[in-house]
């Protein structure tokens, strides 16, 4: 079942606040974290005197029953410190199913009864859901700096015609064009990966002439490197002004591709034996492909 969540918090670190429920919303069990919208801060509705909101949006596919996934989402606010006692109060997390299926229950009706009048939900789920259509009411919603997706992040890959990226921790393919490329893109700017893809550089040193970022849960530091130890973490050091490639291995795509802006793959016409893959790219769009003598190279990006 498809679902589009909407997040909202008015008190505490907002930005921090947002990052680290959608972080949550990702390990929810079997349920995956599709898309993650921008960041947009507006007038509280339906009260006054509070501080302004930041909210958004996220696109989910998840195999829990409605209910279950409620529960789920009141455990990630409660977590987050969020203490309901009113209606409509302040708060440091409030997260709602907003569309995507047919549900009246005393506990969840979805849509959302509010969904229609209120911008600041509209706005962030227009953003992820670009067939969707809504009549606007003209409210006062700016779009905030602090969303993960701000960091634009480009995920860079070589793979077979299946998406395998590896074997036995090695690299299925070393194409001279595919590295030269590579170095082109990322030379001068940010680079993502984590251990298992650092075992694979030349003499497993950092890659020269850019800034090298190391996501690992288990090594703690790593010379010529950052080193950060979660994802919440890496958007706490990522310049949204520079370009951020994200370069491997399977899991770090899978924890980064939902707020990924563009894909680079260089696809090899052959069919290795691959034990680990490249995400679906299902939530993007196929927008270049330069054809070579067995392997092309192809640029997607959000729809």
């Amino acid at each position: 079942m498809i679902l589009y969540l909407g997040l909202g918090a008015n008190l505490g670190e907002r930005e921090k606040t947002l990052r680290r429920a959608i972080e949550r919303i990702k390990k929810i069990p079997a349920t995956k974290l599709l898309r993650v919208s921008s960041f947009y801060e507006t007038e509280p509705w339906g009260v006054v005197g509070q501080p302004h909101y930041l909210n958004a949006a996220v696109k989910i596919f998840t195999e829990r029953e409605p209910l279950d996934l409620l529960d789920e989402l009141q455990r990630i606010e409660a977590e987050l410190g969020r203490v309901r006692r009113q209606r409509w109060e302040a708060r440091l997390i409030d997260i709602d199913v907003l569309f995507g299926a047919e549900i009246s229950h005393e506990r969840l009706t979805v849509p959302h009864k509010f969904l229609f009048d209120r911008d600041f939900a509209l706005i962030p789920l227009m953003e992820i859901f670009p067939t969707f259509k809504a009549k606007l009411h003209g409210d006062h919603v700016i779009h905030f700096a602090g969303s993960p997706t701000d960091f634009r992040l480009k995920l860079v890959a070589c793979v077979d015609k299946t998406f395998g990226l590896g074997h036995a921790g090695e690299l299925l393919f070393k194409i001279p064009a595919d590295l030269k490329n590579f170095r082109r893109l990322t030379l001068g700017h940010t680079i993502i990966f984590g251990r298992r893809t650092l075992e694979t550089f030349p003499k497993r040193q950092p890659l020269d002439g850019r800034r090298n970022i190391l996501l690992s849960r288990t090594q703690k530091n790593f010379s010529g490197a950052e080193v950060v130890c979660s994802v919440e973490e890496l958007f706490g050091v990522l310049d949204s002004a520079e370009e951020n490639f994200v370069i491997g291995g399977a899991e770090i795509f899978n924890e980064l591709i939902p707020y990924a802006a563009e894909i680079f793959l260089t696809v090899v016409d052959a069919q290795a034996d691959a034990d680990t893959f490249f995400p679906a790219v299902d939530e993007f769009i196929l927008r270049d492909v330069k054809n070579f003598d067995g392997f092309e190279f192809r640029r997607y990006t959000r729809g």
